[in-house]
């Protein structure tokens, strides 16, 4: 598979899950009895952790593309 292509899906995944998140915790804002605090911020931080690991690999991809 192309790496600039799986790049390109991986950030297209991330802004999914931005987006998914973001609509869980306006949710929670509107009904704060959905879902407790803990796992609203357990949420984000598995949404930042997944961005994390998509720039670790585009960092990696683009270092190894110079060697």
């Amino acid at each position: 598979m192309d790496r600039v292509r799986l790049a390109y899906d991986l950030v297209r995944a991330y802004v999914y899950a931005l987006v998914l998140a973001a609509l869980a915790t306006v949710v929670w804002l509107l009904a704060p009895e959905v879902a407790a605090t803990p796992q609203v911020a357990g949420l984000w931080f598995a949404v930042a952790g997944f961005g994390v690991l998509v720039l670790v690999t585009f960092l990696l991809t683009q270092y190894s593309r110079r060697i």
